[in-house]
């Protein structure tokens, strides 16, 4: 009888607790995985310091794009588009200079000697188209370097040039050689503070580019005088020449 009652109440017990997912399990058993579910990781498994550190981003890394991608190099950060159009021609002054001593060295020659007198003149003229060739080698490596400060040298050296020979056209008595050369100075000058304005120029976009956005606007800091002063005289000269607005028509 008493095997008769324990077998009923084994019969007529509820399921077990691997049957009921919400059965509290008995002390040590295991919970069985119900079919079709996956088992998953602990909940409060932390995870190991080497996967944070893969996760979380480098303090100084920026999201998005490659970094420094729209950054200019510091050797071209000043050059400008129309350099380009000032190097061409400092670059073809020069070789018509040198061309022109070459094939017409006689007339130069007699230029010269009225200077200098007949006994130098040979030499100078020979030191003047060494250091002027040095001037257009300058100038081409300019270009092809993009590199706007090796167009100061061959400026500056014939600014100089034409000053001195200004002078000796005052202490000689001519006129139109002084006209002449004041003129091919005012050339020079005209062109060296366009370098300038446009090294600026190129200088100031490429500041707003590197900004961070929402930063304030950038100014002309880090510019020196001479860029200033070019830049506003180009500003100035493009404001006049520039189109101007026409006046509405009234009905």
């Amino acid at each position: 009888m008493n095997r008769n009652m324990g077998a009923k109440m084994t019969v007529g017990a509820g399921p077990g607790p691997g049957s009921d997912p919400d059965a509290t399990p008995a002390l040590g058993v295991a919970p069985q995985a119900t079919p079709g579910q996956a088992q998953s990781p602990a909940a409060g498994q932390a995870q190991s310091p080497a996967a944070e550190q893969a996760q979380s981003p480098a303090p100084g890394a920026v999201p998005g794009p490659v970094q420094g991608g729209g950054r200019t190099s510091p050797s071209t950060r000043t050059w400008h588009r129309f350099h380009y159009a000032v190097g061409v021609f400092i670059v073809a002054y020069g070789v018509t200079g040198l061309v022109s001593a070459v094939v017409l060295w006689g007339d130069r020659q007699e230029e010269i000697e009225g200077y200098f007198g007949s006994g130098p003149a040979a030499g100078v003229l020979v030191f003047a188209k060494a250091v002027e060739a040095l001037l257009v080698l300058s100038a081409v490596a300019g270009v092809v370097l993009r590199r706007d400060v090796l167009f100061v040298p061959p400026l500056a050296g014939w600014m100089a040039g034409f000053a001195m020979f200004a002078v000796l056209d005052v202490f000689k008595g001519r006129w139109g050689g002084l006209v002449e050369h004041l003129l091919y100075l005012a050339a020079f000058v005209v062109l060296l503070f366009l370098s300038y304005g446009f090294s600026a120029k190129a200088q100031l976009a490429g500041a707003r580019r590197e900004a961070e956005p929402g930063s304030s606007p950038v100014g002309p800091h880090g510019l020196t005088r001479t860029q200033e002063f070019a830049l506003q005289a180009i500003n100035r000269a493009v404001a006049l020449t520039g189109p101007r607005p026409r006046p509405e028509r009234r009905d």
